[in-house]
């Protein structure tokens, strides 16, 4: 009775083990169809990559679009110094016309004849229809002192939106850097997966031979079988990651999002870090969200200098030619020249408000911009620290893989004198494969904390 179900639990098992291995085929099968139908491949590097992103990504194109917007903002500002000619004309028609009434006798009597006129004459003066035109040039005298504050506002818009630029920049190439970095960290540990699914298959037909054998307890099959499922969860949920990411950075890339990354791993580690010191000058300097503060209080500045400018009267020289058909008393073509003065006497408190208003948008803008400084330097200090520590736990993974590669070299010569199993083998290069894997991760947010750095610099290519 012992013996049959000792035959029972093996072919059990048998079945089991067949099982595993035929949806492991049709989950292999079903990934292989999957990535044929997720679209054309294409090689890249990181280089080509963040050049790609700079030149395509949509954030990146609005805001240069808005820098060009800004700039021929710049230029109709900068229009207002110069005259205007400006031309009016007119083509009306009134129902009454003017005239003049000439009583008998207006013009004296001729003896013998009678009066002259000798009765009431009504003269006409004008025309129902008449036309006018007038071309005038003018050139603002006063007003050039508002038009100047304006041209700083104008100026400081272009300076807001280039910063602005500049950010969405460096924050599309970091981003680069951190999908990057985090798809070939993903395919080294699926790498690593694959390994020990490999090893977890051996070792559940290794254990079901010695459990035939009688030399293994059930127990130790069913621990093999619970590490093989592991090993796939880990797959499966590697592979998530994989379309995730890959997805995610299509559409950082400006690509089409089916489009399969094939990743060059060969990243270059060598970069150098500046002091601390030179760092936080450097941020304090050329960071984009502090350019952006800069610009905003010169902006502040100039519309508070404009507003103070309204108590100004508006002095404007003109030059002016007219032409008229049909008015009365007004010869044909005629010049004008002269000044034109306007001033508000009385305005209810208006301009007042308004100077009070703009200076305290000038303080906000001010504070504004020493928080940014603030900010920037607590985020140079916290980099640095974070390089620190992201340094050490570069150093500890090189020696974790060190030891993790004498192990597998051990195993791999007590496999070939027949001391350890094929599953214990290929267990250790697994375990070689995820030190691998630890230390990729490592490096990279090594180097990752590294470009958080130039971007905190304003630099566009860390």
């Amino acid at each position: 009775m012992g013996a049959f179900v000792h035959r029972q639990s093996d072919v059990d098992m048998r079945k089991g083990i067949e099982t595993m291995r035929k949806r492991a085929m049709i989950a292999a099968c079903l990934l292989t169809m999957v990535s044929a139908a997720s679209g054309q491949e294409r090689k890249i590097t990181l280089q080509e990559a963040i050049d790609l992103a700079v030149s395509q990504n949509r954030a990146v194109k609005i805001a240069q679009y808005d820098v060009a917007a800004q700039a021929q903002k710049q230029r109709g500002a900068k229009s207002d110094y110069f005259p205007v000619l400006h031309n009016d004309s007119n083509a009306l028609y009134v129902n009454e016309v003017q005239r003049v009434q000439v009583p008998p006798g207006a013009f004296g009597a001729i003896p013998g004849s009678g009066l002259i006129p000798p009765s009431t004459v009504y003269l006409t003066q004008g025309n129902n229809a008449f036309q006018s035109s007038g071309t005038q040039l003018s050139q603002p005298l006063t007003q050039l002192i508002r038009v100047h504050d304006a041209n700083k506002i104008a100026a400081a818009d272009v300076g807001i939106s280039k910063a602005s630029l500049r950010k969405t920049s460096t924050d599309v190439s970091y981003s680069v850097h951190q999908l990057y970095y985090s798809l070939l960290t993903i395919q080294l540990q699926r790498k690593a997966a694959e390994l020990q699914i490999t090893s977890s298959n051996e070792s559940v037909a290794e254990n079901g031979e010695q459990l035939k054998n009688g030399s293994l307890l059930q127990v130790a099959v069913v621990e093999s079988r619970a590490n093989s499922l592991e090993a796939k969860q880990i797959l499966l949920t590697a592979d998530m990651q994989i379309s995730d990411l890959n997805t995610q950075l299509n559409d950082v890339l400006g690509l089409p999002l089916n489009t399969k990354l094939v990743l060059d791993p060969d990243v270059n580690a060598a970069f150098s870090v500046p002091t601390r010191e030179d760092a936080l000058q450097t941020a304090l300097k050329d960071n984009p969200e502090v350019q952006e503060a800069i610009q905003k209080v010169a902006k502040a500045r100039a519309a508070h200098d404009a507003a103070k400018s309204e108590y100004i009267p508006d002095v404007t020289a003109f030059a002016r030619h007219s032409y008229q058909n049909g008015v009365p008393f007004v010869v044909h073509n005629f010049g004008t020249f002269g000044v034109h003065v306007s001033y508000d006497l009385f305005d209810g408190g208006k301009r007042r408000a308004l100077v009070r208003e703009r200076r305290e948008e000038l303080s906000e803008a001010e504070q504004a911009m020493e928080r940014a400084r603030d900010e920037v330097g607590v985020r140079v200090n916290t980099i640095f620290n974070k390089l620190e520590t992201t340094g050490a736990m570069v150093e500890v993974a090189k020696e974790y893989l060190a030891a993790r590669q004498e192990n597998a070299r051990l195993t791999e010569d007590q496999f070939k004198h027949g001391i350890v199993m094929a599953s214990q083998r290929d267990a250790s290069r697994a375990q070689v494969i995820t030190a691998q894997a630890k230390l990729l991760d490592a490096s990279l947010n090594y180097r990752l904390t590294r470009d958080e750095l130039s971007r905190v610099l304003g630099d566009t290519t860390p």
